[in-house]
């Protein structure tokens, strides 16, 4: 690799391999999660050995300190001691830190899984060893450096207030729904579950790697922390909007046979709207600072199909109907002429000639950015008109400004008050769907995404 700091951490991962590099790709594919990430393959005297590089993001942002490459290193070996199934780690570079693990063989795409015997012995395989997680005793994690909570809005509120304070540094402007949500999470936090365990934070399809019907590994512990065992389940449906497949309402009743325990329904409501909710937490500020080198479009998408998906878990959570606005039709355009200039040469000159599977997914993101586009210059103008009608029924006035109608959702979203939740979550659910509209066709594999809903 040209970049002279990586290449400190190839010379560290040939001591710590004790091989011979003979492969190094960078991951050219959304499942880095926005991290710099390798597959580099070592020869260790005629034996192959595949590995997977984690990288540092930096701690520019709150929230990288808070759930560090060291931490979830900790963790990954505490698992591995533990005997539950995760890769194994080679180990933690310090300069450039980065963490060296096992490149477990298997497929991690869910979806490709057609229903039948097959899916329901996986399913069944992670969700018997996510209850094996859950039934270490906290008091191991705590010896690791994890904190322990005590109190209901400990457990229930500790990791969201790191997100929430990431989200208010890097903030330009509020975003209406997550300053109703975080409110709504603080107002209506539940009792104290009977015990608190390691959650994965972030688990369910498409983190886990599999092969037929095993369960192989369970992979990225970033987000791990002792809290309420309810929560990894929200988590599994928070993963199914992206990565469906599976039957929800299936999973929790085979999670509660497992595991003894019954599925609180409204405790899960409760953490589905958290799970959904720290999507856009993450991404506001990266979306309302964006810089050309990041994952843009997929940021943007992920951004906006996520606050739809927090908003249809307040209307699940408070129990209110939520109603589509109407689409508009599209206006054609002389720009349209423009765009289809664009894209193609894209795709027929830049993609072919792209020298790595990183470079055409850079490519792909400029496609989407382009369709993107595209939408705001067809749906975009009735759209805005559609919202600012909404908008001042909501208030009971047209206020004149677009500064000055948010000014007074704002204020009437801080007013917090609790029988205004249902008109509140009713509207902000069709500005989240109007939002989305205008990245349809670039949302990738959130296209058509929907929260599905559970029979408990």
């Amino acid at each position: 690799m040209e970049d002279p700091a990586f290449q400190g951490f190839l010379d560290w991962a040939r001591g710590a391999v004790g091989g011979r590099v003979v492969r190094c790709e960078r991951q050219g594919e959304r499942r880095s999660g926005g991290r710099p990430a390798f597959f580099i393959d070592f020869d260790r005297d005629g034996e192959e050995v595949r590995t997977y590089a984690r990288m540092d993001r930096g701690d520019g942002q709150l929230i990288n300190r808070a759930f560090g490459l060291d931490r979830e290193y900790r963790v990954l070996v505490g698992l591995n001691e533990r005997g539950i199934r995760v890769p194994k780690v080679h180990g933690l570079c310090e300069a450039p830190r980065g963490i060296l693990m096992e490149n477990v063989p298997g497929a991690f795409d869910y979806t490709e899984l057609p229903p039948g015997k097959t899916r329901d012995a996986l399913d069944r395989d992670f969700l018997e060893e996510l209850d094996k997680l859950h039934r270490i005793e906290p008091g191991f994690w705590v010896e690791i450096g994890l904190n322990e909570p005590k109190t209901p809005d400990e457990i229930a509120l500790a990791d969201l207030s790191i997100w929430e304070r990431t989200y208010r540094l890097a903030l330009r402007r509020p975003v209406p729904l997550v300053e109703f949500s975080t409110r709504w999470l603080r107002r209506n936090v539940p009792p104290a579950p009977e015990r608190v365990a390691l959650v994965q934070g972030d688990t369910g399809p498409g983190q886990f790697i599999y092969e037929g019907a095993q369960l192989k590994a369970i992979i990225d512990w970033e987000f791990a922390h002792l809290a309420d065992p309810i929560l990894d389940l929200a988590q599994i449906r928070t993963r199914d909007f992206y990565n469906p497949g599976g039957d929800m309402t299936a999973w929790m009743q085979t999670y509660a046979d497992i595991s003894g325990v019954p599925i609180d329904a409204p405790r899960l409501r409760y953490y589905t709207v958290k799970s959904m909710l720290i999507t856009p937490l993450a991404l506001a500020g990266v979306c309302q600072n964006m810089v050309p080198q990041a994952d843009h479009a997929e940021w943007y998408s992920q951004e906006v199909a996520y606050k739809r998906a927090t908003a249809e878990a307040l209307g699940e959570a408070v129990d209110v109907a939520l109603r589509d606005p109407a689409m508009p039709d599209a206006e054609p355009s002389d720009a349209d002429a423009i765009f289809d200039l664009l894209d193609q040469n894209l795709r027929e000159e830049h993609r072919p000639a792209a020298p790595d599977a990183y470079a055409k997914y850079r490519i792909d993101l400029a496609l989407r950015l382009s369709k993107h586009l595209r939408n705001v210059q067809a749906i975009g103008p009735a759209l805005r008109r559609q919202e600012d009608e909404d908008r001042a029924e909501l208030l009971g006035a047209a206020l004149g400004s677009e500064a000055a109608s948010e000014a007074k959702l704002l204020e009437r979203i801080e007013a917090e008050e609790r029988d205004d939740d249902a008109a509140l979550v009713a509207y902000l659910y069709r500005r989240s769907v109007r939002e989305e509209a205008v990245w349809t066709g670039a949302l990738g594999v959130g296209e058509g995404a929907k929260l599905q809903p559970l029979a408990l």
